[in-house]
């Protein structure tokens, strides 16, 4: 079994940024809200950019209807949480990550700790939870936490 390398594992990032904004990448911690289609991707995309740290947050399982479009979604992972399946897939592409996962998602009494020492905080709630944004987004307006929401709208709902 090859031995772990972070170096080696994400030398091909180099180029398109430079060795530095690697490190720095490195030293980073960034929130993700929600793991379905959208924050399960960022998750798994960011982990390879070589991002160090994550605060991850779902209170969700993984169920049939999710696999037309979320990372985790997988007949093996049937009833599982998210936050648990999503961190062993980043683990699965970096093990030296560190990952605090929040099963019971983002709620008024756990808001500070999903924040604490975040860079940057990254949206994929549900497009639905209105009352969850809007708590996040002011928790980071608060504390000058940079947010950013990319999300594809109506990419998993039949009409």
């Amino acid at each position: 079994m090859t031995a772990f390398n972070f170096e080696q594992a994400f030398s091909r990032n180099i180029g398109w940024i430079t060795t530095d904004e690697q490190a720095k990448l490195r030293s980073k911690k960034i929130a993700i809200a929600g793991l379905g289609g959208v924050g399960g991707s960022h998750l798994l995309t960011l982990t390879r950019l070589g991002i160090g740290e994550f605060h991850i947050a779902d209170f969700d399982k993984f169920e049939l209807a999710n696999f037309n479009r979320q990372a985790g979604a997988t007949i093996s992972h049937l009833d599982q949480p998210k936050t648990d399946i999503m961190a062993a897939m980043a683990l699965d592409i970096n093990p030296e990550l560190h990952i605090q996962k929040f099963p019971d998602g983002v709620t008024s009494s756990n808001l500070a700790d999903f924040f604490s020492g975040v860079d940057l905080y990254v949206d994929s709630l549900d497009f639905f939870a209105f009352e969850a944004r809007e708590m996040v987004f002011a928790y980071c307006a608060e504390h000058k936490i940079p947010a950013v929401t990319a999300a594809p709208l109506d990419g998993g709902r039949a009409a």
